[in-house]
């Protein structure tokens, strides 16, 4: 819009910037106990994470329960880069949302609830982000930035949340995502706007650009301690092919993990 008050450079090192400042704006673990995955978040920042006004931005964990060949038995917090949509239901995002009180919705004309009309809101409905260290409920309260239908205890940097799995697994990953403009704000942004076209040429822009691919903050990793041993492989046959090949059938051993894989021994002498 402002080409030639702006440096290209610049703006495509600060692109090439964030990224890295992202991954080192949060921590993770995950834990299985039985058949329940807990994640830990933990606030690496000085500030609340993630930070700043909500204009679309948002941060969430889609956890992965793998079984041992690594398919994957369940997940939550999808995200769909075709559509750009997040599986709701599912999900644990944290974020702030502002909105419309009740007295101030008689006087605009716009119902009472969280909203996007950034200018007008004047109350807000929820606020999860998490907060830095040194936090107090006192403290952050005096400078209007409470924890909202959610709630921390002093000295919180980290926030918990608990998975209940349909079986145990034998891998679980969790990834903590961070977008810049969900698809809900930017199609906010284009349908509202009706003096002009900007609207719908940011819209156009977002499309054509990855629809704001989200950002890998951090991932953590579970793996079940190994100490059951494989059953044995059996039914071992063997089928001549020629004079310089054998085929090899047995059927397959079974782990409560995983099987890493089979040695096969000739006379004692490894082989394959």
């Amino acid at each position: 819009v402002y080409s030639a008050e702006v440096s290209t450079a610049a703006l495509n090192a600060g692109i090439q910037r964030a990224p890295t400042m992202l991954q080192k704006a949060a921590t993770m673990t995950v834990s299985v106990t039985n058949n329940v995955a807990t994640v830990h978040v933990y606030n690496e920042t000085g500030h609340k994470l993630p930070s700043g006004y909500p204009e679309g931005r948002r941060m969430w964990i889609h956890l992965r329960a793998l079984d041992g060949s690594g398919t994957l038995i369940q997940q939550f917090g999808a995200y769909d880069p075709n559509t750009a949509v997040l599986d709701a239901a599912t999900t644990k995002v944290y974020e702030i949302k502002p909105g419309i009180s009740a007295a101030l919705s008689t006087v605009v004309g716009l119902p009472t609830g969280p909203s996007f009309h950034f200018v007008l809101n004047n109350q807000v409905y929820s606020d999860n982000r998490i907060p830095p260290r040194g936090f107090t409920n006192v403290n952050f309260a005096s400078i209007q930035s409470p924890p909202v239908a959610y709630s921390y205890a002093d000295g919180q940097f980290w926030d918990e949340t608990q998975y209940t799995l349909s079986s145990v697994p034998a891998k679980v990953v969790a990834t903590l995502y961070y977008q810049t403009l969900s698809k809900e704000y930017v199609e906010f942004l284009r349908d509202e706007n009706r003096t002009n076209n900007w609207g719908q040429t940011l819209y156009n822009l977002w499309a054509a650009n990855g629809k704001s691919t989200p950002v890998a903050m951090a991932t953590a990793t579970y793996r079940p301690s190994d100490t059951q041993a494989p059953s044995a492989p059996a039914g071992l046959t063997a089928t001549a092919v020629s004079a310089s090949q054998i085929n090899l059938q047995w059927t397959a051993s079974t782990d409560n993990v995983a099987v890493a894989g089979y040695s096969i021994f000739r006379n004692g002498v490894a082989v394959g």
